[in-house]
């Protein structure tokens, strides 16, 4: 059974380095993605997403971290399935956890080659508002989506 919960100090270190890995393994083609190291990522998550958002992590009986999601207002700045358990409804649990906390919108920018997530949210009912490049050091094309409920 998929459980999603508040995010906790004790998660920091396993979480960060599945993150880490996850990200290297799913952006090939982000030079900054494959030279970050995990101290990288661990300084990122902690300042950036933790100082920001909100975060809650996927989780089973068996697997203690599924995948996690990372909200600020109504800005989904990380929704992260780790590589053996995606298409498994991990994300479409955390997008649920997000509706609840944003019931009216949500928005969130993905890279535009990123076509797995881009029809991952489709599916979900979100919409390309615009077009553009993700800020240095990617400077990646990106997209940006954006729900709006009935």
């Amino acid at each position: 059974m998929l459980t999603v919960r508040d995010f906790c100090e004790a998660d920091f270190d396993e979480l960060v380095a599945l993150w880490h890995e996850t990200n290297r393994v799913s952006y090939p083609y982000v030079r900054t993605q494959q030279e970050h190291t995990v101290a990288d990522a661990a300084r990122y998550f902690r300042y950036n997403i933790l100082a920001d958002c909100h975060v809650w992590i996927a989780e089973s009986p068996v697997h203690r971290y599924l995948g996690l999601l990372a909200l600020s207002g109504s800005w989904i700045r990380q929704l992260t399935v780790f590589r053996p358990f995606q298409r498994q409804g991990v994300g479409t649990a955390l997008l649920q956890q997000a509706r609840k906390h944003s019931p009216r919108q949500l928005r969130l920018y993905t890279f535009q080659r990123n076509m797995v997530a881009r029809a991952f949210y489709e599916h979900h009912g979100f919409k390309v508002v615009a077009l553009g490049v993700s800020p240095a050091p990617e400077g990646e094309p990106d997209v940006q989506l954006w729900w709006q409920s009935a």
